[in-house]
């Protein structure tokens, strides 16, 4: 290890383990794991079990295999590192000759700042590798971070993905929406990532707000009575049942915080109203909210997510430059970590390519046709997604109900529907492409008791995420995904000779092979 190159570690757990560390002197011996404490070089300190790493005190963003390759680099601790062994690490499981490296290492020290103004971090090792160096090891204290998590004001905040992909850009722009409005809502259709997005700004604005950050899953919660209550005692407080409201606002008056509602659109009237409330009272306060549907409340600045960047139809590009795409980007690397062995050709890439496009680059969608690879194979994944049974695979175990399937997520969604609302969306899946504002309307009008509700019904679904907006408003149309439900949705009605108005049993309960 170079000597001026520090490593200080976490010397008490002060706070739950997903809080950033403590600091110990800046000339304090390293002991135990690297990993479990943080490495300081220049203006730089990066914490390795966060995945998070700040310039003078803010967080820098960058790129997830970046930023893999920076922890491995700090971690052996100024020695060489092989480029196969950077390889391995970054790129597990996959194939990938050293261009891709090369690229990665470039865009790290573009991060960095190396080379200007005399910095020197990364050196070039002819024929060997790449080494982590620094021209000085001075330290400054993150005690303002110690001071907010030894108050426990950050234990509910969840930790970020080990590997995020393709959303720096997203975290930036949403942590500086927070800097300039008290309000900002995540908007995007089920399984595009909003709670994933929502958690990392919520990691990047840790030392804007000394830690004061707590996350509330409204997803957990029922009733909208019980959200004043839930919030409370996600502050440790014992709301008294007679004014829920009281002991919350009192405590959140005079601090300045950082509020996360996720999942809101279930019980979107109590958590416009209790936004407001906070806000009203709170002037320091800032909410963050992720929702399938905009909440409409006063303040609010509407932060639109899309699916992950696919390459275009047209794009006829080499491998590498294909799976350079943040949707292929994430699907490789959960076929990587499924176990299966990925070559990166040229005629896989461009079925990944489709696969991804298919998927509308829905983060959620992609990982649990990546999880198939290794039974199905690509090609009878693209088969499998002209018919309807993709949307019952099964992801994670342990995840959210609603985040199992794809029809589950969709689930949630449809089951707010009102019966007006179901009947245009079934109306709209026979639309395979975009459409115009007045073909939407001519649909909605052949289905509705009150065809003049037309507009109505349509902004309602644009608003609930089940009709993406083109830009300029001047198409529409339904997500892959959302369409391909709204078939299954409207072919078992017509089978079943159902009345319109009647209630629906959940999609996900129906047998995929029906």
């Amino acid at each position: 290890m170079t000597a001026d190159t520090v490593i200080t570690q976490e010397v008490s757990a002060v706070g739950p383990p997903n809080t950033l560390p403590r600091a110990t002197q800046a000339n304090a011996p390293a002991q135990g794991s690297a990993a479990e404490g943080f490495f300081a070089f220049g203006p730089y300190r990066l914490f390795p079990r966060q995945r998070l790493l700040l310039k003078d005190g803010n967080a820098l963003p960058i790129g997830n295999r970046s930023l893999e390759i920076l922890i491995l680099l700090a971690e052996r601790q100024g020695e060489v590192v092989g480029k196969n062994e950077l390889i391995a690490r970054v790129w597990p499981g996959i194939n990938i000759e050293e261009g891709g490296l090369r690229v990665q290492v470039v865009g790290l020290r573009k991060a960095l700042g190396d080379g200007i103004g005399g910095a020197r971090y990364i050196k070039t090792v002819a024929g060997r590798g790449y080494c982590l160096v620094a021209t000085t090891g001075h330290f400054e204290s993150t005690g303002a971070l110690a001071r907010g998590t030894e108050r426990g004001q950050a234990q509910r905040l969840p930790m970020p993905l080990a590997r995020m992909v393709g959303r720096d850009n997203d975290v930036r722009k949403v942590s500086d929406l927070l800097r300039t409005t008290r309000f900002v809502t995540v908007h995007g259709p089920g399984g595009v990532g909003k709670t994933t997005a929502a958690i990392a700004v919520a990691h990047d604005q840790l030392a804007s707000f000394q830690g004061d950050i707590h996350f509330l899953d409204l997803a957990k919660i029922t009733e909208p009575h019980l959200l004043p209550v839930a919030l409370a005692s996600s502050f440790g407080l014992t709301a008294p049942s007679s004014d829920p409201n009281a002991a919350m606002l009192e405590f959140v008056r005079d601090r300045r915080m950082l509020l996360i509602f996720d999942s809101c659109e279930h019980l979107i009237d109590a958590a416009a109203a209790l936004i407001e409330k906070i806000l009203r009272e709170a002037p320091e306060i800032r909410v963050l909210a992720t929702s399938r549907e905009t909440l409409q409340a006063d303040g609010e600045h509407v932060y639109r997510l899309s699916g992950l960047e696919c390459p275009s139809i047209e794009d006829e590009q080499s491998a590498e430059r294909l799976f350079s795409h943040p949707a292929l980007n994430l699907f490789i690397n959960k076929v990587a970590a499924s176990g299966h062995q990925f070559e990166l050709t040229e005629s896989d890439a461009q079925i990944v390519a489709k696969i991804c496009r298919r998927l509308d680059g829905l983060a959620l969608a992609i990982n649990l046709a990546a999880t198939r690879v290794p039974t199905l194979g690509l090609s009878q994944i693209v088969g499998s997604l002209e018919t309807n049974t993709w949307l019952f695979w099964q992801g994670h175990r342990t995840a959210l109900p609603r985040h199992q399937t794809m029809a589950a997520s969709i689930d949630w969604s449809y089951n707010l529907l009102d019966e007006d609302e179901k009947a245009v969306l079934h109306h709209l899946s026979a639309y395979r492409e975009s459409f115009t504002l007045d073909a939407a309307c001519e649909a909605a009008r052949q289905v509705l008791l009150t065809p003049f509700d037309d507009l109505l019904v349509i902004d309602k679904l644009v608003t609930k995420s089940l009709i993406e907006a083109g830009e300029g408003l001047a198409r529409y149309r339904l997500l892959n995904s959302i369409r391909s439900y709204a078939l299954e949705r409207r072919d078992t009605a017509v089978s079943l000779k159902e009345p319109r108005r009647t209630s629906w049993a959940p999609l996900a309960s129906m047998s995929p092979n029906k």
